[in-house]
């Protein structure tokens, strides 16, 4: 009985937990934020809490700025289309509970969306300005996203 009675205590944590984290995910899709600065083709900071935040864009990979060969050039390119696309623009973010919540540099892991409902991260994808990049695990829109170079 005693066993029982832990097994449904530890099953009730882990879902309450799943829903402290959807309550947490749920919280964060009203929240409109300024883009303050794009990095690269795939990291932009924004402004939360008065405090500069470095966003990683999940499920893509851009070319690195550093880079100086043709793909530096690229790199440069994916930049200044990510800075147009969020210049004077709003965004919002999503977390993905699939993924870790910061990557080792620190920076949120996020999808980001324009008030239009643009997919920012996905329309890198379909403009060329990056490809698709699984890190670890699967995430939410891995599967559209590679469906996407097809």
């Amino acid at each position: 009985m005693f066993l029982l009675g832990l097994i449904l205590f530890l099953f009730l944590l882990i879902r309450f937990d799943k829903v402290s984290d959807a309550n947490v995910f749920q919280k964060n899709i009203s929240i409109w934020l300024n883009v303050s600065k794009v990095i690269d083709g795939d990291t932009i900071e924004v402004i939360i809490d008065d405090k500069k935040e470095s966003v990683r864009l999940i499920g893509i990979d851009a070319p690195e700025l550093t880079d100086s060969s043709i793909k530096g050039k690229l790199a440069l390119e994916s930049k200044e289309y990510l800075k147009n696309l969020l210049q004077n623009k709003k965004v919002r973010l999503e977390k993905d509970i699939t993924q870790d919540d910061k990557d080792i540099y620190d920076r949120l892991l996020r999808y980001v969306f324009l008030e239009d409902g643009t997919l920012v991260n996905k329309k890198m994808i379909e403009t060329d300005m990056a490809e698709e990049y699984t890190f670890k695990v699967p995430y939410r829109y891995q599967m559209e996203f590679r469906e996407i170079r097809k």
